[in-house]
């Protein structure tokens, strides 16, 4: 058995389209990766400069730091204070302030002038403070972030996900119910690299399709070359043959799959650091529901993503066990992939969307996107998990039993 199972490996090595995808995907993966590192561009605080790279990263790391501690309520109400002082000084001289660039204000009002007004005002922790606190358009503001995240959260509950998908009793219970298990207030601070790994996860979804064409000919290949004539009729031909197959398609799937994620997120926590993975996951998102760390979201995303990995290659061998060419079995997946990122600016069909391959990655966490069946309620990296799951469980006997019955000539 383990002669077949490196015998198969061998096969799938030796498919140059689809060791030329997988190639590609990866260099995609570490190019995007390395490249939104060092194109990073920030105005340093210290300085009044503009920088970039490195650089750049040691000066978020550094105001992110310095925001650092728990959000309680008076914590909160002397950021808003300092965030509403630097609004009324820019008022005050707007039409002057509006046209000049940063630089240009350092020049004629001075750095420490830039630094409490200018800095602040453009400042994302001051501007997520002030876009979850806020409650109505009239300015009224939240006395904490539990209560604007609350309150922002319910109002979403009463109407619908993007406006077309009404929340259904069930649903609002159940986001309720995982929202109230927060721990408020929150504890806040730099968590640079994890934000960059969440941001980027979507791209995963390339391995997912480079994988399905480097596995596209498993069982086609057979057919094609008619060796399944020979193969087929000898007892190991119907038996171990196709186990071989499956062991070494999904031997190959997660050893790409878990080097394409060791190789960009350890770059990225080389990097960046490390620290911010026991931070709550708030602190990307305010108003998200999830009681979870930065940490553990990323380590969910990443395992859901080995599991749509799996399953697309059992989507794979299914295909590949029924079809005479390679090529549609290749088309298929990448088909869905991109009629579903198509498919989301489609509102009735977002909810569909999410759970196709490059969405399940980008989706998951981000948005109370969920699906009811009367009291059940799964969230969308639950649904995802129980479709390709299911893909998984039940692609791979069908596939097996199509190649051991497959008509030979």
């Amino acid at each position: 058995m383990g002669t077949l199972i490196r015998y198969e490996l061998k096969k799938i090595l030796c498919n140059r389209a689809g060791m030329v995808a997988c190639a590609c995907a990866y260099l995609l993966l570490v190019g995007i990766t390395v490249a939104n590192i060092l194109t990073a561009g920030i105005w340093d605080t210290q300085t009044g400069t503009y920088v970039t790279g490195m650089r750049a990263q040691e000066v978020i790391r550094h105001m992110e730091q310095g925001h650092a501690g728990v959000l309680d309520d008076a914590r909160v109400a002397a950021d808003m204070a300092t965030y509403d002082e630097a609004q009324a000084r820019w008022a005050a001289d707007a039409e002057r302030l509006g046209g000049m660039s940063g630089q240009q204000i350092i020049d004629e009002y001075g750095i420490e002038f830039w630094r409490e007004v200018d800095r602040v005002r453009s400042d994302v922790y001051y501007l997520r403070l002030d876009s979850i606190l806020t409650l109505d358009d009239k300015g009224a503001r939240a006395s904490s972030l539990q209560e604007g995240a609350e309150t922002l959260t319910d109002h979403m509950l009463s109407g619908s996900y993007l406006e077309y998908f009404p929340y259904s009793d069930a649903e609002q219970g159940y986001w309720k119910a995982k929202a109230a298990q927060i721990s408020w207030p929150l504890e806040y601070g730099y968590a640079g690299a994890w934000n960059t790994i969440s941001s980027y996860l979507s791209f995963y979804g390339f391995v997912v399709l480079a994988t399905c064409i480097a596995l596209s000919g498993m069982f086609t290949g057979e057919y094609r070359d008619r060796t399944a004539a020979i193969v087929l009729p000898t007892l190991r031909g119907r038996q171990a043959l196709p186990r071989a197959k499956v062991a070494a398609s999904f031997a190959f799937a997660t050893v790409y799959y878990w080097l394409s994620v060791a190789s960009t997120a350890g770059i990225v926590l080389a990097a960046l650091g490390p620290e911010g993975a026991s931070l709550p996951y708030q602190v990307f998102d305010f108003q998200s529901p999830y009681p979870l760390t930065v940490g553990q979201v990323c380590g969910l995303v990443i395992l859901l993503g080995w599991l749509v990995s799996l399953g697309c290659t059992a989507f794979t061998l299914l295909l590949s066990s029924r079809m005479r060419s390679t090529m549609p079995v290749a088309v298929v997946p990448l088909a869905i992939a991109f009629l579903g990122v198509f498919a989301e600016l489609i509102v009735p069909l977002t909810k569909v969307a999410h759970l196709t391959p490059l969405n399940a990655f980008d989706d998951s966490f981000v948005a109370m996107a969920s699906y009811a069946v009367g009291p059940l309620v799964l969230d969308l990296p639950s649904a995802a998990a129980l479709l390709y799951g299911t893909l998984l469980l039940t692609c791979v006997p069908i596939a097996t039993r199509s190649f051991t019955r497959h008509q030979v000539a």
